[in-house]
Formats: structure tokens, C-alpha cells, sequence
């Protein structure tokens, strides 16, 4: 508590978050910090103001593998339907964020199957935008010691250690039923669209999904996908909400 009281004065968040990252960038022999956060748009005031040379990488992800991968995940409540209506929300939030940066060259879209189909053209573009030296180090990522142990912690992590797996797209046409497929496309249709996934349904199979069938579906999957929450998972998600709340 007295080393965090000396890197800011109270109240003082913004310096002593800076202060915490470059600390530990600084103890890893780290010249760069890259901060993943899945809902920035909760507190992106505040980031503009005490971060202003900040850049952003927006990444998105078909819906219905993330809504498949929603489901697998036993730190989310619910299947597809609160995937579904998470990637719809986020998608929303952040979009308008995306847009006002990437008119100052601070943010750039990156698609997440083109990332693992592309790798290193993906990278490459990433690197550039960001103005870091490209390190053809980088690729072997997975055999990092804090990168291996890392992946130990948490079962959703257990991919960080290996190669990128570029056959892990479009899982959900074997995985997912096909109104699984189509209440998917109703929740997150236009969101879609505007970021290039194109529906598998047309618009008058998504228009005979009424929203008592979606509820119905929601209901179901409530009850059989309760959340489980380990240790790490809960203590991050206690520790930013309490950071949303200030």
C-alpha cells in the first residue's frame, strides 16, 4: 500500500495507473504497453484525458463463434443469446468511438479471422500503425516463459501458448444449430452487415423469429449455463467494477 501511495497523490488515478503499467513494464524489460479490455467504451473519457497518445485496436469477431465461444465459457451466464446480445452491445459502444479515432489516425479495425487466416500481413499492419519496430521474435510468442505461464492460470487462457490456430473460424456451422444460427442473425443483423459478416438466413427467415422465441431460448439457457466464476476471474471483475463506479 505505501509503494502505490508514492507513485500518485490520492484520488490521482490517472498518474497512478501510468505509474502501475510502467512499472511493470519496466520490471519485464518491456519498452511498450498493450492493454487488452474488452469494454474500454465503459470508461474512454477518462482515457482520452489522461491517455491522449494512446492508439486503439479495434477488434471484432464474426458473432455467432463468439456467441458459440460465449457458451463454452463457464465465467458467462447463458449460451448464445447473451453472446449474441453482448457482441451486439459492444459492437454499438464502440463503433462511434472507432470511427471519431480513426479520423486522427489513433485507431484501426483489425478482423479477427483475417488476424489468425494472415498472421504476419495482419501483424505487420498492427506493428505499423502502432510505429514498433517489426521483430520476426514476435511470432514465437507462445514459447514466452510469462506468456506459458500465464496460459496455466485460467482454462479460457490455454490456447496462449501455442501457434496461432487458423482453422478456428466458422465453428459454429458444425456447433450450433441452424435457429441457433438464425436467432444469432436477428440479435446482431445490422451490426453485421456494417462490419462485413454476411447472414447465412435471409431477411424473411429472421423477420418469422419472433422475440417470444428468443426469450424462450434465453430462459433455457439461463438455467442449463449458470456462471462459474473461478478465483482470478471474480477478483478482475470485482476490481474493474469498482474502477467503472469512480
Amino acid at each position: 500500500m505505501e509503494e502505490l501511495q508514492s507513485y500518485a497523490t490520492p484520488g490521482d488515478i490517472g498518474t497512478l495507473l501510468k505509474s502501475i503499467f510502467l512499472e511493470e513494464a519496466r520490471a519485464n524489460g518491456k519498452k511498450h504497453l498493450f492493454i487488452k479490455e474488452n469494454h474500454i467504451y465503459d470508461f474512454f473519457p477518462f482515457l482520452l484525458h489522461h491517455f491522449p497518445e494512446s492508439r486503439y485496436i479495434f477488434q471484432t469477431r464474426d458473432p455467432r463463434d463468439m456467441a458459440l465461444s460465449y457458451r463454452k465459457n463457464p465465467s458467462h451466464r447463458g449460451g448464445i443469446v447473451h453472446g449474441a446480445r453482448q457482441w451486439k452491445a459492444d459492437q454499438q459502444k464502440s463503433l462511434s468511438n472507432f470511427h471519431l479515432l480513426a479520423r486522427d489516425s489513433k485507431a484501426i479495425h483489425v478482423n479477427y479471422e483475417s488476424l489468425i487466416g494472415s498472421f504476419k500481413e495482419e501483424v505487420g499492419r498492427i506493428l505499423t500503425f502502432l510505429e514498433v519496430p517489426h521483430d520476426e521474435g514476435i511470432f514465437q510468442f507462445y514459447k514466452d516463459e510469462i506468456t506459458i505461464e500465464n496460459a496455466k492460470k485460467l482454462g479460457a487462457w490455454k490456447n496462449l501458448s501455442k501457434e496461432i490456430i487458423p482453422t478456428n473460424v466458422n465453428k459454429f456451422e458444425t456447433e450450433l444449430t441452424p435457429l441457433e444460427i438464425k436467432i444469432i442473425e436477428k440479435i446482431c443483423y445490422w451490426e453485421m452487415l456494417h462490419l462485413g459478416y454476411t447472414p447465412k438466413s435471409v431477411q424473411e427467415e429472421l423477420d418469422a423469429i419472433s422475440s417470444d422465441k428468443i426469450e424462450e431460448l434465453a430462459f433455457e439457457e439461463e438455467l442449463k449455463f449458470p456462471r462459474k466464476l473461478d478465483g482470478p476471474v471474480l477478483s478482475n471483475m470485482q476490481a474493474k467494477s469498482r474502477f467503472y463506479q469512480r
